[in-house]
């Protein structure tokens, strides 16, 4: 399992027990699943896609602009 922590200037929310991120990288879309090796990603304007275990389904986020660093299950994204 994943978890994710996004941030911005306004507010920061986490989210635990997630399957799958989809990012808007700068060199197109990107899926980020359990055991995904450290990356850092810069974020274009587009849609971040956040897939959870349970029934929550999927949550979707609009962005301008960001980067994400990716380790050991956890993504940290700033907006």
């Amino acid at each position: 399992m994943l978890s994710c922590t996004i941030s911005s200037l306004k507010k920061t929310v986490q989210y635990y027990h997630v399957n799958s991120v989809v990012l808007p990288a700068v060199r197109g879309q990107m899926q980020i699943l359990p055991g995904h090796a450290e990356t850092f990603v810069l974020l274009k304007k587009g849609t971040i896609v956040i897939e959870k275990e349970d029934a929550g389904g999927k949550e979707q986020l609009e962005i301008k602009e960001g980067q994400c660093y990716i380790k050991d299950n956890h993504l940290l994204i700033i907006l």
